[in-house]
């Protein structure tokens, strides 16, 4: 009979096997439609100059798909924060297993622009809460005012889809 960690390992690995597929699958078939499925660069954004005054952090919930840019992990996850690349399965293993041992995790970290949020820490806990049906998450986050109105919208795709059923993966572990 398995323990709880070892269930809590298995069904971590099959939904990191499934959103990688799916990711793997998101890519291609963007590719093929010419679209691309890339979260937005925020380091492009402040580079550009139209960042003008920030305003200090506070903690709440933001919904997910609002999510659709980093500062500096762009190459890692894609616009549903679907792992891209595999230095990101230990860690992502280890903030999956902690989400189904009921762990609190501390919040995320995003910079928001107009409606839009970019990630500057906690691309793992979005990933493993987008890909369990989590559509809303914690987090600080801090505004920043731009100049420029194209920089207020992210060009997302819709809002991510359950990747996968993570109680319905638990029950298939014995």
């Amino acid at each position: 009979m398995m323990n709880q960690n070892e269930c809590h390992e298995q069904v971590s690995f099959r939904l990191y096997t499934s959103v990688c597929r799916a990711g793997w699958f998101g890519q291609i078939w963007a590719k093929l439609q010419g679209q691309p499925r890339r979260l937005r660069d925020l380091t492009a954004v402040a580079a550009s100059g139209a960042v003008g005054d920030r305003r200090a952090a506070r903690t709440q919930a933001v919904p997910i798909h609002q999510i659709c840019g980093s500062e500096g992990r762009c190459e890692d996850f894609d616009s549903a924060f679907r792992p891209l690349k595999g230095n990101t399965q230990d860690r992502w293993l280890s903030v999956a297993r902690g989400y189904l041992a009921g762990r609190s995790l501390p919040p995320v970290e995003l910079i928001q622009i107009g409606s839009a949020y970019f990630v500057r820490d906690g691309h793992h806990r979005i990933s493993v809460a987008a890909a369990i049906g989590q559509h809303e998450i914690d987090a600080v986050v801090t505004i920043w005012q731009v100049a420029e109105p194209a920089l207020h919208a992210c060009a997302v795709d819709a809002a991510p889809a359950v990747l996968c059923d993570a109680p319905a993966l638990a029950a298939g572990v014995h």
